[in-house]
């Protein structure tokens, strides 16, 4: 454990980098939840992803049947 000052997002989560270069969200259970490419990006999936586990997600804007509907 380091003696670096954390940022806590919303008060819900932190950010870390990983030895790979991509950004790791956790939350204060120690939990990972999101991984992205950028810091931003980590920040605001994982503000949607939360916000949907407390009020529930959105449903689909549209919904995809993978059959093709012709007979062979």
């Amino acid at each position: 454990m380091t003696t670096e000052e954390t940022t806590w997002y919303d008060e819900a989560f932190r950010v870390r980098e990983s030895r790979y270069g991509l950004f790791v969200s956790v939350k204060k259970d120690g939990e990972e939840v999101i991984t992205a490419p950028t810091l931003e990006s980590c920040i605001e999936v994982t503000r949607f992803h939360l916000k949907g586990e407390q009020e529930g997600f959105p449903e689909p804007m549209s919904s995809y049947s993978g059959s093709v509907g012709v007979k062979l």
